[in-house]
């Protein structure tokens, strides 16, 4: 039986709320009920108003009617307090798997209007309470744990109030028409240190040759005006009888790519962790890097935009397309 009950309410909810960026309160969509506290205010009414039946006292019959007027008024400066308000969902902060995907909202309501105690909050999660007294607008963050990467959509966020006295509480749902993106847990850095050795003695063995450089010995040639005499080898100087020049070079390294199929980990999760890790790492280096996976390629480069389109084909990996 409650089962059904509790169906048939969303069912509502569902139809008078609709999920949308912008969402503004009026009387289809609030709910308002007495508190506890005003429970036991008619039930002393009613106990009141009996005495005065039994006592035929006029005085009590005023005093009943008295609080049944303030109890009514209570309820209707309570709904007044949520109707009017204005909710947009502004931007979802992309997080790791396993932390807190923060939601920007902003409030608004009309010029001539002010809002006292009101409360956003998800069941279990983030609670914060808010007024809009000298300004109009106000912007505000909840925050909701995750689990897993991929898209995060927030659920509907319960907004409620208790102003002025308590005596009833008026509520109603918010569905934010909006997602962000959860990436990959990074895998522990200890994790990628045998990889990045790895990479980097294949870099070294397989880089390019650029020559006038200061590093690596390339060689010797004939000594030509201007060389510094440091550079002179004496050696052979010693064997021919003429001038020689020693020649250094250093090596470009290549692009680095993150590859998926270079990694053992067993799992896809576990695979992606440990690419979550590697372009973290590779971006902190300020290396220029690529990305490799199954039916996605991104070019090798650099920066935070090419950091964050890494992450989010690491968080959208066998759904959405980047």
């Amino acid at each position: 039986m409650f089962e059904a009950i509790q169906a048939q309410f969303e069912q509502m909810v569902k139809q008078r709320l609709p999920s949308a960026r912008t969402t503004t309160l009026d009387q289809r969509k609030i709910f308002i009920v007495p508190s506890k506290t005003a429970m036991a205010l008619l039930v002393m009414i009613i106990v009141l108003f009996l005495l005065g039946i039994n006592f035929q006292n006029s005085l009590v019959y005023a005093v009943c009617f008295w609080l049944l007027a303030m109890l009514v008024v209570n309820v209707l400066h309570t709904w007044r307090n949520l109707s009017g308000l204005s909710i947009t969902a502004i931007h979802i902060q992309p997080c790791f798997a396993g932390e807190k995907a923060v939601l920007e909202l902003e409030l608004a309501c009309d010029p001539k209007q002010q809002k006292f105690a009101i409360d956003l909050t998800w069941p279990h999660e983030d609670r914060t309470q808010v007024n809009l007294v000298s300004t109009q607008t106000t912007r505000l963050k909840l925050s909701h744990s995750t689990q897993t990467r991929g898209r995060f959509t927030p659920p509907r966020i319960h907004i409620s109030t208790h102003y002025p006295t308590g005596l009833a509480v008026a509520w109603s749902y918010v569905s934010v028409d909006i997602s962000g993106l959860v990436y990959p847990a990074p895998a522990p850095k200890n994790q990628s240190q045998e990889h990045r050795h790895t990479t980097a003695a294949n870099q070294q063995q397989s880089g390019k040759e650029l020559s006038g450089g200061s590093n690596d010995f390339g060689g010797i040639r004939s000594y030509q005006a201007g060389d510094t005499p440091k550079h002179i080898h004496w050696g052979q100087y010693a064997k021919t009888g003429k001038l020689h020049t020693k020649v250094f070079v250093d090596y470009a390294s290549p692009d680095l790519w993150l590859d998926w199929n270079t990694l053992n980990q067993p799992g896809i999760e576990a695979r992606l962790s440990q690419l979550c890790r590697q372009v973290l790492d590779a971006h902190q280096a300020q290396q220029k890097y690529g990305l490799k996976l199954p039916g996605v390629t991104i070019a090798p480069a650099k920066g935070e935009a090419h950091q964050v389109r890494c992450l989010q084909a690491l968080a959208l990996f066998g759904g959405e397309h980047v």
